[in-house]
């Protein structure tokens, strides 16, 4: 019975060995041996075996703490996969007022982007993005309207970009950007929220006066079952030389030579070019010159001043196959914080069959070819990440001068 007593003895003060110091228990078992529950040597044992499992269990605590701090160190290392991806995106919310010769119409537009950038290692990243919109490749807006339906987010980019050395990389898949494959100074040939599907690659040399970037590659614009496909191939060279007292002056020329277009239809034209027995007449085999011209630093009202131009000229049809657009930019080279600002005026002239009529601008006459007109916008920075921008439009068609459109967009953008 005795023995009995003892192991569960043992047992209670093992337990509260951890909530009362080891004194505390020396006084508990003084108490004991007092009332001669507890010899003296049995007395003994006990502390004896108490202390045993306290040190056992002290030293099992210091190896636990150790092994955790080694797993922290090692996932700071190696974080997870989703935290190796950097988010970006924004949200515009639009007023869009329309006016033509025998229509009005005031439209409410929202337009949302979210992007990632994953770091893939060995010289890898893998970029994809959601937005706004329909299928349309030149628009992520969405009206509001039709009694708070829910409107659409489609997979707006998705590819793998591979830089092996410094100068080199490559890109394949949906790119993020047109803007990002070629250099542009302008809207005048691709709207800016296409994204190009198919691969391509760049070189770059530069040093601190000068820089060379050779932009090649192909797109895919059509994959059809039984007939060819429609491709195009691009090639530009782009140098940028920077002189004293801040000048800045960048160049490029363009090719685009078009591969199973002519005697076909593409999606989402604008109805535009020249048609022959139901599909399109020509070829679009196009040079496309441009430059820019930079002053980075000019005077505290108006800290940059700029213009620039490009010319587009399609080589298959006699007629109608040219187009340019100059224009003017001054205030900040970039508005992204408070009290920033920049004004742009630019002139366009587009003829019927310059260029694809899937590719420019949009919001110029709904991205037709044979149009002419102005364009002026400005850009005021709210705070770091609120831009409020106003981008008129007043064009024509060129063979119908009395058929104009005005359009007027007021935007607040948040970025982020």
């Amino acid at each position: 019975m005795k023995g009995r007593f003892l192991f569960f003895l043992l047992i209670f003060l093992f337990i509260f060995s951890f909530s009362f110091p080891e004194s505390e228990m020396e006084v508990l078992v003084r108490i004991l041996m007092k009332k001669k529950i507890l010899t003296e040597k049995e007395a003994k044992e006990v502390l004896g075996e108490v202390r045993k499992e306290i040190k056992k269990s002290k030293v099992a605590e210091k190896d636990r703490t150790k092994n955790k701090k080694v797993s922290l160190n090692n996932a700071e290392r190696s974080p997870y996969w989703f935290e190796k991806i950097k988010i970006s995106g924004d949200l515009r919310l639009r007023n869009q007022w329309q006016e033509t010769e025998s229509n009005r119409r005031n439209r409410v537009r929202i337009r949302y982007r979210l992007n990632g950038i994953l770091n893939a290692g060995n010289s890898f990243k893998i970029g994809f993005g959601f937005a706004s919109g329909s299928g349309d490749p030149r628009s992520t807006n969405v009206t509001l309207d039709n009694t708070f339906d829910t409107k659409d987010i489609r997979l707006d980019h998705a590819y793998v970009e591979y830089s092996p050395i410094n100068y080199m990389s490559f890109w394949a898949g949906k790119y993020k950007g047109i803007y990002s494959s070629l250099w542009e100074v302008s809207d005048l040939i691709w709207d800016d929220d296409l994204r190009p599907e198919g691969g391509g690659g760049k070189i770059s040399f530069s040093n601190e006066r000068f820089s060379l970037n050779l932009n090649t590659g192909f797109f895919i614009l059509k994959e059809r079952k039984s007939e060819s496909d429609s491709s195009m191939i691009y090639f530009q060279p782009h140098i940028k030389i920077k002189f004293p007292h801040n000048l800045v002056i960048s160049g490029a020329i363009s090719y685009y030579n078009s591969l199973g277009v002519r005697g076909h239809l593409l999606k989402y034209s604008s109805e535009t070019n020249t048609i022959d027995n139901g599909v399109l007449k020509y070829d679009y085999d196009v040079l496309s010159p441009e430059i820019s011209v930079e002053f980075l630093k000019v005077s505290d009202p108006i800290p940059y001043f700029s213009f620039f131009g490009e010319y587009v000229y399609n080589t298959s049809p006699e007629s109608d196959n040219e187009g340019y657009l100059g224009g003017i930019k001054f205030g900040d080279r970039k508005v992204n914080k408070y009290g920033k600002w920049q004004f742009k005026y630019m002139y366009r002239r587009l003829e019927r069959d310059a260029w694809l009529d899937t590719f420019p601008d949009s919001d110029s006459y709904g991205g037709r070819t044979g149009i002419k007109g102005h364009e002026v916008v400005f850009k005021f920075g709210i705070t770091k990440n609120l831009i409020f921008g106003i981008d008129f439009y007043r064009m024509k068609k060129i063979k119908l001068l009395k058929d104009v459109e005005n359009l007027l967009q007021t935007d607040f953008v948040w970025k982020f």
